[in-house]
């Protein structure tokens, strides 16, 4: 009996990065899907920010940045909206969060 291979959108969603690693822009490009184009352009609008930029060898990421950047795609292509619409979602994730664990802490006092 042959089983179809994974499909490769859900391969993508079920890879975890390893937290300690860094990764190129190369690898980025390969893990995540994006283009090269859309990486830097990301970065330049302050969505994500690389571990270290082209002046100290090359843009590297860590595992925040690389989940940052999938999670910029898939807002822009499930919901097609532009750059400042992508900051503003991302500034209010970035706050949920933060208020979650606010609470998760006050919850263990």
């Amino acid at each position: 009996m042959n089983l179809p291979g994974p499909d490769p959108v859900t391969a993508l969603e079920l890879y975890e990065p390893n937290p300690a690693a860094l990764y190129t822009l190369e690898e980025v490009v390969r893990l995540t899907h994006l283009t090269r184009r859309q990486i830097v352009r990301y970065c330049q609008c302050g969505l994500v920010a690389p571990v270290a930029a082209p002046e100290a060898g090359g843009w590297t990421f860590n595992d925040e940045g690389l989940r940052r950047l999938r999670r910029l795609d898939a807002l822009r292509q499930s919901y097609d909206v532009n750059l400042p619409a992508l900051r503003l979602i991302m500034e209010l994730l970035d706050e949920v969060e933060r208020l979650r664990q606010e609470l998760r802490f006050l919850r263990a006092l």
